[in-house]
């Protein structure tokens, strides 16, 4: 250990043993500093200085007149009007082949020129096919490395302030205009005017709620109509000869319907026809009456008059359910006063046709009786049920006529209107022609008539419906447009100035931005890289000037012979106590001088002393070891820490060997821990980053104390070589 104490004393005393040694010693000790505060200072703020960039302007645009707008607009004269007003770059407003060669020239560093068509296409681009208007950005990048980004960053900008000035001017007019709108609605004649429309499209969907109401009274009446059909046919087939006559009756009802010209009129005469069929299917039954009872050698057959008394049951039960479906109709809200009186009295007159039918079913039911056959009067019994089928068949044929005479015109107007709202509503007219088509198309057949017209009508009430539900959803509208309020609500929305709010719109997000480890700048930004490089930079100075070997015969005499590794680590306290004195005074100096705020001052400086620690430990094992050698691998190690140490770029935009090498350099941790110290320290990130740093002098521990004496002979080999060439010096 006295051997250690004694070398470390006479390196000292040999540094300071006249006044140039001196001098040298501390111009490697200021070398550090200077390079880091400089490059610091250098970028300190480079951004604020934008405004001294020369960057020309050309419009070269023509403007452009449209035929819906007659007045010819120059939107690139706008933009060139702005761009004065702008302090940010120094723009220079030259022609366009001035602006081109002025950039080639290095005159501007770059130039912005706005096409031809520039107004053209921005006042079309709502055309189907418009494309984006182009800018042309003339980059001279011979002239400086980050003029390209730069430029690029403030052509974006006008870009940008292209497109918010056009959006803002289209808002304000579009605003304009509505508040406008807004004042004019409030006087009283643009009032009167919306309340008389108000009142116009209430009506509307009155008639059109009512019509669909109308329309559901006559689906009901059809599908009834289609029942009796089926009652009707199953009574006339009792009897061959009523079977017969029910075929001609369907086969003139078809015959009818075929030449009907018009939907709603086609099912109005399909429902006649079936009060016409059920009227003369009573015909049938008077026949077969007289059929059976006219035999005086027979009996009257029960089987036949039961047969009769369920046909007649089957027309009581259809004629019901008509009864039930057109009360139901008739107390519907929103139908007519005049249809619901219709409606009532055919429903009246199907009440006495089934009070008939039912009197007629008892009557054939007490003739059918076995207890009463052998005492009946025949003639007095025929008579009696003839009475009921004639007061049946009468009945029948008063319904007919009540339907014929008012519920079957009320049906046909109701036609006549429908067509006039297929005029209007190009909908409606659709859903309509489709039902026409349907029933049309089952026109061969009464029963297939039926329920088609059924199917179209039940159609035709919906549309009416929601037609009916648009129109009362604008008259709510117009009514809440008339009110005072809600258009003092759109002026105060608006306010006075549409074009501060035509502003607002045309920017409505703002971006703010939150520093989680506040930086002041981007110089303390950059301190970093220059820092750790400027240690590594006078770490190699060191180990090049002050010579690594021990010139033995100029040691004082020692207590004990000198041994390798004493010899290794007592020599290297004069590179290690020159290294800490550099980073003192740069990491002070940051702070002092520069005026860099670091987070944890302390801790900054105390990451200067380890990486002053590792780097020159590394650059003086280095040159011991390998001499001239070790000099090369010292600056070797510097040109590749500088991109893969990740100081001046983020490693994720970095080649992917730099990423790769970057955790194997000492450098990459020595900046890690600087960053930590400056802006903050997160989950220890500091300390882990001295802890790698300091790893790496296990390995360089081994080559001075063990890998050195192996390589000895190498060295001088090679020194020996070098000094031979007469040229370099060893």
């Amino acid at each position: 250990m006295s051997n250690i104490v004694t070398l470390i004393r006479h390196d000292y005393r040999q540094a300071t043993r006249n006044v140039v040694s001196a001098v040298v010693l501390v111009g490697v000790i200021l070398i550090p500093s200077f390079f880091a505060w400089f490059n610091v200072l250098s970028s300190w703020k480079p951004f604020d200085n934008v405004d001294n960039l020369k960057v020309a302007v050309a419009s070269a645009d023509e403007g452009f007149e449209s035929s819906l707008f007659p007045m010819r607009m120059n939107v690139g004269e706008q933009v060139v009007s702005q761009l004065r007003a702008n302090s940010d770059i120094d723009w220079q407003f030259v022609s366009e082949d001035d602006a081109i060669e002025g950039t080639k020239s290095e005159e501007y560093y770059a130039a912005i020129v706005l096409p031809k068509d520039f107004s053209q296409k921005m006042m079309t681009f709502l055309s189907p096919r418009a494309t984006p208007v182009e800018i042309d950005l003339y980059v001279n990048e011979k002239k400086n490395a980050l003029n390209s980004l730069i430029t690029g960053e403030a052509a974006s900008d006008v870009s940008t302030q292209i497109n918010t000035s056009f959006t803002q001017t289209l808002d304000e007019v579009g605003l304009a205009l509505v508040s406008s709108l807004a004042t004019h609605l409030e006087d009283s004649d643009a009032q009167e005017t919306i309340t008389s429309l108000e009142s116009a499209v209430g009506r509307i969907s009155v008639q059109m709620d009512s019509g669909a109401d109308t329309a559901e009274v006559f689906a009901g009446l059809l599908s009834s109509g289609e029942a009796l059909l089926s009652s009707a046919g199953s009574l006339a087939s009792s009897s061959s000869d009523a079977l017969r006559d029910t075929a001609g009756a369907i086969g003139q009802g078809a015959g009818a319907v075929g030449s009907a010209e018009d939907v709603l009129r086609q099912a109005s005469e399909r429902l006649s026809t079936v009060f016409a069929m059920n009227a003369e299917s009573y015909e049938t039954l008077r026949a077969e009456i007289n059929r059976i009872f006219g035999n005086a050698a027979t009996a009257p057959s029960g089987a036949g008059l039961s047969q009769a008394s369920g046909m007649v049951d089957q027309q009581v039960a259809a004629y019901t359910q008509l009864r039930g479906q057109l009360r139901d109709q008739a107390a519907t809200s929103g139908l007519d006063p005049v249809t619901r009186d219709a409606v009532n009295l055919l429903a009246d007159q199907v009440d006495g046709v089934i009070a008939r039918q039912e009197a007629l079913k008892q009557r054939l039911d007490a003739a059918a009786s076995p207890a009463v056959q052998g005492t009946v009067d025949r003639g007095a019994t025929r008579d009696a049920i003839l009475q009921d089928v004639d007061a049946a068949q009468a009945a029948i044929l008063g319904a007919r006529d009540q339907y014929t005479n008012s519920l079957r015109p009320k049906l046909e107007s109701l036609a006549a209107d429908l067509a006039s709202v297929q005029d209007n509503f190009a909908g409606i007219g659709q859903d309509l022609r489709a039902a026409e088509q349907s029933l049309a198309d089952g026109s061969g057949s009464l029963s297939a008539g039926l329920a088609d017209g059924e199917t179209a009508v039940r159609l035709l009430a919906s549309d009416l419906r929601g037609s009916a539900e648009t129109f009362a959803e604008l008259e709510t509208a117009l009514g809440d447009a008339a009110s005072t309020g809600d258009l003092s609500e759109v002026q105060k929305i608006i306010g006075s100035n549409p074009g501060a709010f035509a502003a607002e719109l045309a920017s409505p997000v703002s971006l703010e931005t939150i520093p989680v480890f506040k930086v002041d700048n981007f110089g303390s930004q950059m301190a970093p890289l220059y820092t750790v490089l400027g240690l590594w930079v006078g770490a190699l100075l060191l180990a090049v000037l002050i010579r690594t070997e021990i010139d033995r015969d100029a040691l004082p005499s020692l207590a004990r012979p000198l041994k390798p590794w004493q010899e290794y680590l007592g020599h290297y306290a004069i590179f290690g106590g020159l290294a800490f004195l550099q980073s003192t005074i740069l990491f002070v100096g940051l702070i002092g001088f520069v005026g860099v705020r670091p987070a944890h001052p302390f801790l900054l400086i105390l990451a200067g002393w380890v990486m002053s620690f590792v780097f020159s430990l590394i650059t003086y094992t280095l040159v011991l070891t390998f001499g001239e050698a070790g000099k090369a691998i010292g600056v070797l190690l510097l040109v590749v820490q500088i991109s893969a140490g990740g100081g001046a770029y983020p490693l994720s935009v970095l080649p992917q060997w730099f990423q790769s090498i970057s955790p194997f350099v000492p450098v990459s941790h020595a900046t890690t821990a600087v960053r930590a110290a400056i802006g903050g320290i997160y989950e220890a990130d500091y300390w882990k980053a001295l802890g790698w740093l300091l790893l790496f002098t296990v390995p360089f521990l081994f080559i001075g104390l063990v890998l050195r004496l192996a390589v000895r002979k190498f060295n001088d080999d090679l020194n020996s070589s070098l000094e031979g060439t007469k040229l370099m010096s060893v």
